[in-house]
Formats: C-alpha cells, structure tokens, sequence
C-alpha cells in the first residue's frame, strides 16, 4: 500500500537539507496523493511570507 506525507518546515537556507529545530511539519498518511496535495498546498499558503518555509508530498510504500 502507498501512503503520502506532507513534510518539511523552515530552512536556515535553501542548501540545507534539514529543517531548523523546532519547525519541522510533518502531515499524513495520506491514501492518494490528490489529498496530500491539498494539504501541501493550504499549508503553504498559511507560510506564504516566509521565504525559507518548504514543504514538499513524499510517496513512501508501506
């Protein structure tokens, strides 16, 4: 079975592949990837000021 997620959070900079402490957002699991997107794309919205806020659906099989 396939499961997405919806993660990431504020990064100190862009070459950084780890969230700072702290700020790290982890949502899910999601059965299509059509509900993760909606998440990802309410949650980006809410962080829209903040430059260094990512967030990105990541497909993972159980």
């Amino acid at each position: 079975m396939t499961n997405f997620y919806v993660e990431g959070g504020i990064f100190k900079d862009l070459a950084d592949p780890a969230p700072i402490s702290g700020t790290e957002e982890r949502y899910g699991p999601f059965p299509s990837e059509q509900e993760a997107d909606k998440v990802w794309r309410a949650r980006m919205a809410d962080k829209i000021d903040i430059c260094n806020h990512r967030l990105r659906v990541i497909k993972r099989d159980a």
